[in-house]
């Protein structure tokens, strides 16, 4: 991957890739590549390259999932609207520094905050009642450093911060569910917080 981004299509740059093309060669079901080309033309060229090499080993692109993407800061610097892509759970668009230059920036992926957001609550749902409070919050934190520790990358940390005050209520409500009573009101749970606090939001990895 190009890691200037500069301009052009995402479809590398200055970068070769090998693919292991061996038989016995074992690879993943399912490969996601990101390849930065300069030019249009070229971005075309290595697209279908691409699909005829993948063809030789019985294997084919994804055609719902593979596309040509504006990316170009030169283009953008000119009026003309560049367009976004997930990778990984993030999304990659163009965006403005802090001294108002055009920058590549990621947030979390829109679908992905969605799908684990419901994990969280199917999770939640299952144990309120398997397992003392104490140790359920605890599991709760471990699982939310680790999207912390995912997802808390430049220009994220309002991403992450979305996440974890959703999910946090989250647990607000099925934690309130453990018995015919409720647990706590918010005010109690903010206390509980403030005794047991969750991971802090926060950036854990400079992508640029």
């Amino acid at each position: 991957m190009d890691r200037r981004l500069d301009n052009g299509s995402c479809m590398s740059g200055d970068v070769h890739v090998q693919f292991c093309e061996q038989r016995w060669g074992r690879i993943p079901a399912l490969t996601h590549l990101v390849i930065c080309c300069q030019y249009q033309s070229d971005a075309e060229r290595v697209q279908e390259a691409l699909g005829k090499r993948l063809a030789k080993f019985g294997l084919a692109l994804n055609k719902e999932k593979t596309r040509l993407v504006q990316f170009s800061k030169k283009k953008a610097k000119q009026g003309i609207k560049q367009e976004a892509f997930d990778f990984l759970g993030f999304t990659f668009y163009l965006g403005r520094s802090k001294k108002g230059d055009l920058i590549p920036k990621v947030k979390t992926s829109g679908s992905r905050l969605g799908k684990k957001l419901k994990r969280v609550n199917a999770w939640a749902r299952e144990v309120r009642n398997k397992a003392p409070l104490k140790e359920i919050w605890t599991s709760f934190c471990q699982k939310l450093e680790g999207h912390i520790q995912y997802y808390g990358v430049s220009f994220n940390v309002r991403g992450v911060k979305i996440f974890q005050e959703k999910a946090i209520k989250i647990m607000f409500k099925w934690l309130n569910r453990r018995s015919q009573r409720k647990s706590f009101n918010w005010e109690k749970f903010t206390l509980f917080l403030a005794k047991y606090p969750a991971p802090k939001a926060r950036t854990c990895h400079l992508l640029f």
